[in-house]
């Protein structure tokens, strides 16, 4: 049985590891991994940069600029679902639900929703707001990562995998209801909570599988392929899946997202720092893949994994500690 202390610091590493990737990738997005090389220096971005570091060119993030560790709308709504699970407790999933959407309506009229978050979440959040049951608000043909890069909290909170798919895809619902999506949802909680019991990354992928398969053809078509591509470079596999063979695609949606995210922790299985740079020195959506990639890897090596500047210097460090705390508190009661 592993010890409180390591339970708790592997939580806390996955809520710090998701912050500190969502941060580090945050300035990468939108920029093409050479552009990245090119501009700030041959291994790309290596640590916390300003949102508009003056070394960078064309795409402009839109926005106000933004200091180095910040993260963006990824955390925030980790944060959201993490106080929903700590607030309602092992309660009826109804309940959960409405004060998931809560928090989520909450932060989206916040002033700190400034950092670029998605049109669907948006859209989803103005329907939540305006009564439409969690059931039926989340935006139906749509795939998008949102739902994706928020779900950790729930792999670290709940110990039945059945559960953590269940509400994983729940979660989804409130914003993004397309099946790729409710899959990709289910699939990075459930990376979550294998990598907290020590789950090899091969293993990992066959679980997924196995709970989240013959659900979506898309999520399958894409998740199904990670095996086959891990001896292949990232500059081959992290890009669109029309630049190349053994392209898994950059990010934007749910299946690619997780599967991306896969990709670069079984690389790295025991090196958070390594796994999380591979995500963030990406052509697509680097923050995102660095958030799932960081939250998986976090929970493997716990928070003294993480390079202690890193946790230190991330935005609302000690909060996101303190939440890790609670939630493994909340965990070991149940159990």
């Amino acid at each position: 049985m592993r010890s409180p202390s390591l339970h708790r610091s592997r939580i806390q590493g996955s809520i710090a590891g998701l912050a500190v990737g969502d941060a580090l990738g945050y300035p990468a997005e939108f920029r093409t991994r050479s552009q990245l090389q090119r501009e700030i220096g041959l291994e790309g971005i290596t640590g916390f940069l300003r949102l508009k570091d003056p070394r960078f060119t064309r795409p402009f993030i839109l926005g106000p600029d933004h200091p180095p560790g910040t993260f963006t709308d990824d955390t925030q709504m980790s944060l959201c679902v993490a106080e929903a699970l700590v607030a309602a407790g092992h309660t009826d999933r109804d309940t959960l639900m409405q004060e998931m959407a809560r928090r989520f309506v909450q932060w989206h009229h916040s002033e700190d929703n400034n950092r670029a978050p998605g049109e669907t979440t948006g859209i989803a959040c103005g329907r939540l707001a305006a009564g439409v049951p969690w059931r039926e608000a989340g935006v139906p043909h749509s795939k998008g990562c949102g739902a994706n890069m928020r779900v950790a909290p729930i792999g670290l909170y709940y110990e039945d995998l059945d559960t953590v798919c269940e509400v994983a895809r729940d979660s989804s619902r409130l914003t993004h209801g397309h099946p790729a999506a409710l899959e990709g949802s289910a699939a990075a909680a459930l990376l979550v909570a294998l990598a907290l019991r020590d789950v090899p990354p091969e293993q990992m992928h066959a679980e997924v599988m196995r709970r989240c398969g013959g659900r979506s053809p898309d999520f399958d078509a894409c998740f199904s392929r990670v095996p086959t591509l891990i001896a292949h470079p990232p500059e081959e596999v992290l890009i669109d899946r029309e630049k190349g063979p053994h392209a898994l695609g950059e990010g934007w949606v749910a299946e690619e997202a997780v599967a991306c995210a896969l990709y670069c922790f079984w690389r790295h299985p025991d090196d958070y720092r390594a796994a999380v740079l591979e995500a963030v020195n990406t052509d697509g959506d680097s923050d995102s893949l660095a958030t799932i990639t960081g939250s998986v890897s976090g929970a493997r090596v716990g928070v003294e994994g993480i390079p202690s500047e890193w946790v230190s210097e991330v935005e609302h460090s000690a909060r996101l500690l303190e939440l890790g705390g609670l939630l493994a508190d909340a965990r070991l009661r149940v159990r």
